[in-house]
């Protein structure tokens, strides 16, 4: 009978085990710093507008928004009396907004994007 019970208190406390919710990893406007802005146009697409700031530094004006559904990942519940049972995770919505101003050393005109370095980056309020 004691065996019954702590079979049972372990079938409960197993059935009950949900997975830990992860975060999506999402990549922030500071992350392009110190890589090529041709990376930067490469995942969000053609900047809204580029101006020389100064002899040696160009502005790329980003303004991107990327919707993704993110969950139903399937995870199991186990009730030794019943069986095993399939359940999915929430699927929830995530918004990732970055918009503002790239910073870019850029000497001269001719230089390809992919030799262009993001210095900063100067996140649009709003």
């Amino acid at each position: 009978m004691r065996t019954l019970f702590a079979t049972l208190a372990a079938a409960l406390g197993v059935g009950g085990c949900v997975p830990a919710v992860q975060e999506p990893l999402a990549l922030s406007c500071s992350d392009y710093i110190g890589k090529p802005i041709s990376a930067r146009i490469a995942a969000w697409g053609p900047p809204r507008t580029v101006y020389r700031i100064s002899p040696s530094q160009v502005g790329y004006i980003f303004e991107s928004k990327q919707t993704a559904f993110i969950g139903g990942e399937p995870y199991y519940t186990v009730n030794y009396l019943i069986g095993a049972d399939k359940h999915h995770a929430p699927v929830r919505k995530v918004t990732t907004i970055c918009s503002g101003v790239f910073v870019v050393n850029a000497p001269y005109d001719a230089m390809p994007l992919n030799e262009r370095i993001v210095e900063d980056v100067i996140s649009a309020k709003g």
